[in-house]
């Protein structure tokens, strides 16, 4: 219903009125709830209306762009904030306005919002209104691909619970919210069809997190049924056999007072109590269409239209209050006068003063990485570690985890494989904001985890390709452990710990099985720090296996080397070490930054020592050597004949053409990117005025790759002008990587590849 008629139905309020309860009386009948308490629950709800009236109207006016109402849920909202903590986090969504202003957001900021002003705290202008992120309020930042959101509270709740410590050393010193906290999820009816939602409900009942899951249910997902979703229109329906494992599922009537503050409080007690997790099919209304886009009277009966009407939590809410001397006619109608006061000032006032923008503005909040800051970071932790690394790595020795007992900097060169290990190993002990999760990532599972005595006896995994071998064996299972496989819930898990104040280091165990992911790290983690305008950061490492040449082991779904997919997320830092050295340095430093780290491992250099007689083990640095990121690495600096520019595996394929080429009298340069965000783009232009002819090498296939990206950096500017010719490219097929060795050559870029375009590039201009 209109809030004005509601106001004004207020004032023809012709009831006699009870007698008026103490402001401070515990009433029995609102669950103990005082009359002052009641009384501020509905401003806050008359807030959240006007509010949305006054994006409605800066809509016509031309000064906000787009509006999504919050209508028919504030009761709701309100219910569950008074039953709440301010440190009980918030994962919420675009609906959950009244939330906010009972957990003290500022009109001013709201309207903010609306306008898409870059001073709006919470988002800076990037996200459309209604989208919050307030860190003193524990209310987490929103984003519109709703669904994905309940794996993130999923994660917080796990992270909560976890007995890991976080360190004084973390974003967030200590832990983000205390041990005893409830993690309240919201979520409209239609996005529990997403399949994030459904495994987010598997892993808190499977975990017991304390989390609740509250669907607001209004009966449409903007113009389909629930009742085309669910049996009986229920969203809980699915879940009904988890009952048996903990979840408690609630049904609540979000437009009765009443209720609403009796259920609220019996799911948060639940929680808290960590008996498990909570899923409430709460029934609301939608007093409006889905955004100011949508019209529901072009699809939604009139009856049910009528029914939304005058089921309005706000009409009703108001009326209960009136019927039970919470509050009187005149008491409403000056507290809407006040609001409505409040709220046009401000509004006037953000709209006078707006701040507009700039390329530079959003460009700033895409990444936080810098290499100094890095540093410190890394610093911090190392001061505060108190671990003799000399005796640590004997004992791992007489463990028989490594075959030297010297400090891995002091043991020489060694395969990639071990490189890495050595490297988990320094941060493990460095601190315990590191935790390592994934497939088959942990030595031992189920009843065998416990099993000690045995242990010894058996060799454990560690990963399909033993690189966390021995952590879960040292540290314990609290810190390295195997997941459920799933990819997206892999990467909820380890928002959830970023967002507590650890630096997880979740393991996709191929990029080819990074799809079910995509969303969550395309959506959410890499678009956090943007979307929070910077008050949130995620120091998440996602290590993952990439890459064809696995002796044609690999084939079409272990071979992908599509880094050009995940290099078009922004927010995603991508690093692709070719060499042991570079392995362990880039490894120390995409932990210690703050922004996600995509760290891809080509599988197929782990144990290699050499690349057809090429060798390739190398030492790594000093525990506290961190490589930047951006830098690359150049091999053969002073040839200038030809420039190939590549990474991963195909260094060591092009050095291996450098020395077949080199007899036919062609110095061949190569530089090795290492990392592809942030790309050396002055290494490429370098090249490319030195060599006067450039090939570009990657495993990945032409369309959507890296390899044109590189090429593009050297002929959009003036590097142009020093070519002697085209860029040349080698490339993967527009295939999948077919199976065998056979496989491997047809489809990816060999030795004999290169070097013919090497020497046509050569000789032909």
């Amino acid at each position: 219903m209109d809030i004005l008629a509601v106001i004004d139905g207020v004032k023809s309020f012709d009831k006699k009125i009870k007698a008026k309860p103490k402001a401070n009386q515990r009433l029995k009948e609102y669950s103990g709830k005082t009359p002052a308490q009641l009384r501020k629950m509905l401003s806050s709800m008359l807030t959240a209306r006007r509010i949305e009236r006054e994006e409605k109207l800066l809509l016509r006016k031309g000064y906000n762009r787009f509006f999504i109402g919050c209508g028919g849920k504030e009761l709701a909202d309100v219910a569950f904030a008074d039953n709440l903590l301010i440190t009980d986090p918030m994962v919420g969504y675009y609906r959950n306005k009244a939330f906010d202003m009972h957990r003290g957001v500022d009109i001013y900021q709201k309207m903010l919002e609306a306008i898409g002003d870059r001073r709006a705290e919470a988002t800076g202008g990037m996200l459309i209104p209604a989208h919050s992120a307030y860190p003193h309020l524990s209310i987490i930042p929103q984003a519109s691909p709703t669904g994905s959101h309940a794996l993130e509270a999923a994660g917080i709740g796990d992270a909560i619970i976890h007995p890991t410590p976080v360190s004084d050393q973390s974003l967030s010193p200590g832990g983000a919210y205390p041990k005893d906290a409830v993690v309240f999820c919201s979520i409209g009816e239609g996005s529990t069809s997403s399949p994030e939602f459904g495994r987010a409900v598997f892993y808190a009942t499977f975990d017991k997190s304390p989390t609740i899951f509250a669907i607001y249910n209004c009966g449409w997902a903007i113009s389909v049924s629930v009742e085309e979703q669910f049996p009986e229109g229920d969203p809980t329906t699915p879940f009904e056999g988890y009952q048996r494992f903990g979840l408690k599922i609630i049904q609540m009537d979000g437009t009765d007072v009443k209720e609403a503050l009796a259920k609220a409080a019996e799911a948060v007690e639940y929680a808290r109590s960590r008996r498990g997790p909570v899923l409430l099919n709460v029934r609301v209304t939608r007093e409006g269409s889905h955004s100011g886009s949508d019209d529901q009277s072009f699809y939604m009966d009139p009856v049910e239209q009528d029914w939304h009407t005058y089921n309005d939590c706000v009409l009703k809410t108001i009326n209960t209050f009136l019927d039970d001397g919470i509050v009187t006619p005149k008491f409403v109608t000056d507290m809407w006068d006040k609001i409505d006061k409040d709220i046009t000032e401000k509004s006037t006032a953000a709209v006078a003063d707006f701040t507009p923008k700039t390329t530079e503005h959003v460009a700033a909040k895409i990444y936080s990485y810098d290499f100094d800051k890095t540093r410190e970071t890394w610093t911090r932790y190392r001061d505060a570690s108190r671990i003799d690394r000399a005796a640590k790595f004997k004992e791992y020795h007489e463990k028989k985890y490594y075959p030297s007992p010297e400090l891995p900097e002091n043991v020489g060169p060694m395969t990639m494989r071990f490189a890495i290990n050595y490297t988990l190993f320094d941060l493990f002990h460095m601190t315990e904001d590191v935790i390592m999760f994934g497939e088959d990532v942990a030595d031992f599972s189920g009843h065998m985890i416990e099993e000690s005595r045995k242990h010894t006896q058996m060799k454990g995994k560690g990963g399909v390709f033993l690189v966390s071998k021995n952590l879960q064996r040292e540290f314990g299972n609290d810190r390295s452990f195997n997941t459920p496989l799933d990819e997206a819930g892999i990467l909820g898990r380890a928002l959830g710990h970023a967002y507590q104040g650890r630096r997880p280091i979740p393991e996709i165990q191929f990029l080819d099985y990074m799809s079910p992911a995509y969303q969550v790290l395309k959506d959410r983690i890499a678009t956090t720090y943007q979307r929070s305008n910077g008050q949130w950061s995620m120091p998440i490492v996602i290590r993952t296996t990439y890459g064809g040449y696995k002796q044609g082991a690999g084939s079409m779904w272990h071979s992908e080397g599509n880094l050009g997919t995940w290099m078009n997320i922004p927010g995603l830092l991508i690093a692709v070490p070719s060499t042991s050295w570079d392995a362990a340095g880039l490894l120390k430093t995409a932990w210690a930054t703050d922004d996600p780290v995509l760290f891809c491992e080509s599988v197929a250099l782990y144990n290699r020592r050499d690349w057809e007689g090429v060798p390739i083990e190398t030492p790594v640095p000093d525990i506290d050597e961190l490589i930047p990121f951006g830098v690359a690495r150049t091999y053969n600096e002073e040839a200038t004949d030809v420039g190939v520019i590549t990474f991963g595996a195909t260094v060591h394929m092009c050095r291996k053409v450098a020395e077949v080429v080199k007899e036919k009298g062609i110095n061949l340069r190569v530089v090795d990117l290492r990392t592809l965000k942030p790309m050396d783009e002055q290494a490429i232009v370098q090249t490319a005025r030195d060599c006067g002819k450039v090939v570009v090498v990657t495993e990945e296939r032409f369309h959507g790759g890296s390899a044109a990206t590189i090429a593009g950096v050297i002929t959009s500017g003036e590097a142009l002008f020093h070519l002697e010719a085209p860029v040349k490219l080698v490339t993967a097929i527009d295939a999948r990587v077919a199976y065998g060795m056979d496989g491997d050559a047809a489809c990816l870029p060999t030795v004999d590849k290169i070097t013919a375009v090497v020497e046509e590039l050569y000789g032909s201009y």
